[in-house]
């Protein structure tokens, strides 16, 4: 069944539980206090009688021939013709001092009560007193039996109910079949949308109107499309990145292969080197990947430890200071030392690995590089300067993109992902990195200072 029919059908059973319950309590509640009204006035209009009674035994000084009272009709007329008569006193019975039955207009009550013992009823009475002596008690029959006047009022009220109860349901039901339309017309919209996003159709999108939760679900649903959109462009991008490194190593070892085979290069030790350092080049590229696919994922296994950040900075600056002695460029260290955090040492140390090779590839020849590491408030700051040109403007947004090089000169050095990797492997310890230009190419990685323990502690 559609979602329209459920929604129109909830409203309408609903509509329909409220109008009956509606129903039901309006009329109870009705007859109850119409009810409460009968008795009230036939309490007050019994005060009233038995003052009349009264005058009249003190007239007659008995009780003989006052059931003529009780025999007289009251007719009640509409319109020119009568609806119904009743006795003046016929929802009364008259009581002598010895509780016998001196007069009553309803037989029934008569044949109901002959013979019984009418003290009970005689205490809900109205005492009769002449001159300081009780000469009789009125006693209010049962007011169960209605007038047609009284039955009309009640009928009418049930009908009014009724008819408002009809008429809400269907109120209800025609705004619940609006608002039916209203919200699955959206959620159509929707369904047809992740259909051709299904398909393929990655740049479709959906009109947002409102700020309701339909209009929250159409915006997440935009960024969604547009998260699997840049998702398949960055696959895309990954897939032929990855294809273009691979195939020029892959090229070299091929080329060379064929020409020894065909005799062109002989088979000597010479010939083989090239060979042999492109192999290294596609197992630090396929090492890399790794490495990278694992960090972004989540899955990179770190083993961490509470390690003083200016021993790895001293580490790390060692092991490349004979390659930067060759190049002509001095690694100087600034190491404050008790800066302490938990991490995995391999992968900080590969991280300042990364920008260490990363400073090197840029820094000319008689410069320095220079590295620093410092506490600043609750964390661990680690600056790599190098003083080459720099990053230009439009290169700055794109440094710590996988194989992105932004300068054409040396794009066959390394993998292309070293600062992809550092990036992600300083994400994974819960800190920050990026590139900044000051006098040269300066980068930075902070990382949580570990919680230094309490004098009580």
């Amino acid at each position: 069944m559609a979602f329209r029919w459920k929604l129109i059908g909830a409203l309408v059973l609903t509509a329909v539980c409220a109008v009956i319950g509606t129903y039901l309590l309006t009329t109870y509640s009705v007859t109850s206090r119409f009810d409460e009204f009968r008795v009230e006035n036939l309490k007050a209009a019994a005060q009233d009688l038995a003052g009349l009674l009264g005058e009249y035994w003190q007239a007659q000084r008995s009780w003989e021939k006052v059931e003529r009272l009780f025999e007289a009709q009251v007719f009640v007329r509409s319109q020119g013709r009568v609806i119904y008569q009743k006795s003046l006193l016929g929802q009364f019975a008259l009581l002598d001092p010895e509780l016998n039955v001196v007069a009553c207009a309803d037989e029934r009550w008569l044949e109901c009560h002959l013979g019984q013992d009418l003290t009970p009823l005689a205490k809900q009475g109205i005492p009769i007193v002449v001159e300081g002596t009780q000469v009789g008690i009125l006693v209010p029959l049962d007011p169960a039996d209605l007038t047609p006047l009284e039955q009309g009022f009640l009928s009418s009220v049930q009908r009014a109910a009724m008819v408002g109860g009809i008429v809400a349901l269907a109120v209800a039901a025609l705004l619940g079949s609006l608002l039916a339309v209203q919200l699955s017309a959206p959620l159509r919209k929707l369904i047809r949308a992740t259909d051709r996003i299904a398909h393929g159709d990655l740049d479709f999108r959906v009109r947002v109107r409102g700020r309701d939760e339909i209009g929250k679900l159409a915006r997440a649903f935009n960024h969604m499309a547009q998260e699997l959109k840049r998702s398949e462009e960055a696959r895309k991008s990954l897939l032929a990145d990855i294809a273009h490194e691979l195939r020029t190593p892959l090229t070299v070892i091929q080329g060379n292969l064929e020409a020894m085979l065909d005799g062109v290069f002989p088979l000597s030790q010479e010939s083989l080197a090239p060979v042999y350092e492109e192999t290294l080049h596609l197992g630090a590229l396929i090492e890399d990947l790794r490495v990278l696919t694992l960090a972004e994922t989540g899955h990179l296994p770190l083993s961490k430890q509470r390690v003083e950040l200016g021993e790895l900075v001293e580490g790390a600056c060692e092991a490349v200071r004979p390659a930067a002695t060759d190049e002509g460029i001095e690694v100087q260290v600034e190491a404050e030392p008790g800066v302490v955090v938990e991490a995995d040492p391999i992968r900080i140390r590969q991280v300042l690995g990364n920008l260490l090779a990363n400073a090197l590839r840029h820094a000319p020849a008689g410069t320095a590089i220079r590295v620093r590491a410092r506490r600043v408030g609750d964390e661990a700051w680690v600056e790599v300067h190098d003083q080459g040109p720099g990053i230009s403007p439009e290169d700055m947004p794109r440094i710590f993109e996988r194989f992105y090089r932004g300068d054409p000169a040396r794009s066959g050095e390394g993998t292309g992902l070293g600062l992809a990797i550092a990036r992600e492997l300083v994400r994974l310890h819960g800190g920050r990195i990026w590139a900044e230009n000051r006098e040269g190419a300066t980068f930075v990685f902070v990382l949580p200072l570990v919680a230094e323990p309490g004098p009580g502690s």
